[in-house]
């Protein structure tokens, strides 16, 4: 062998006798451990100064927060815990009002009971300004319960009905809403009646249902053979 050859033989060593190839591929690998390194969070700058960011913040958040803390944090913790009704503030204007609508002086317990039950001054005062200005505490307890808002029964008027406190409050529980009324309306049922829609709502008589025996049996076809038909298919 000439010593050209050896020359290149021992060029493909290395001093701990591994083959080249072997010596390349734990270079490769090397290679490797050191970008998956220099991916690591605390080597990458943009990661870093949003971790630097995220602790100056932190910090102001701290600082804002001692500064603003009571010198009495039991107390505050006690009324965070206790103080979950309406304001005494609060309690009084929706006293003077419902006394400027002529329901006289109510104690703030009946009127944190009221607000239990959804009634407020100002729920009482848009249904009187519908034309309901003889209104009882009553009768807009039994209103908020059953879910009637001013604006269901201004609609419901603005449609042509006359509704009574008990229709309002049995129209809702049976799910009609003014929206619906008004779609059978433009179906041309506008003679609609509130025991037709009650009774369409509870058998799931949708305005799409209404459409589609309008189109098999003509446009004439009658609510009660709509309710009919529907009952008697299901």
């Amino acid at each position: 062998m000439t010593d050209r050859s050896k020359n290149f033989k021992n060029n493909l060593r290395r001093p701990d006798g591994d083959r080249l190839e072997d010596y390349l591929k734990r270079a490769e690998e090397g290679r490797i451990d050191e970008t998956r390194k220099e991916e690591e969070p605390g080597d990458n700058p943009v990661k870093a100064f949003i971790k630097v960011a995220i602790i100056v913040l932190i910090g102001m958040f701290l600082l804002r927060g001692i500064a603003n803390f009571s010198t009495n944090p039991v107390t505050n913790v006690i009324n965070s815990i206790t103080n979950t009704g309406p304001s005494e503030d609060l309690l009084n204007r929706m006293g003077a009002r419902m006394t400027e609508m002529g329901y006289g002086e109510l104690s703030h317990d009946e009127l944190r009971e009221l607000r239990r039950q959804d009634v407020t001054a100002t729920y009482i005062s848009n249904i009187r300004a519908i034309g309901f200005t003889d209104l009882t505490i009553e009768d807009a307890v039994r209103l908020a319960q059953a879910n009637v808002t001013s604006a269901f029964m201004a609609m419901m008027l603005e449609l042509g009905y006359e509704p009574t406190i008990d229709d309002f409050i049995t129209l809702r529980r049976a799910g009609v809403t003014a929206h619906y009324t008004s779609n059978v309306h433009d179906l041309g049922y506008r003679d609609v009646s509130f025991d037709q829609l009650i009774r369409m709502q509870r058998i799931g008589v949708s305005t799409s249902f209404i459409e589609r025996m309008q189109q098999e049996h003509g446009a004439e076809v009658s609510l009660e053979d709509i309710i009919r038909y529907r009952i008697s298919n299901q």
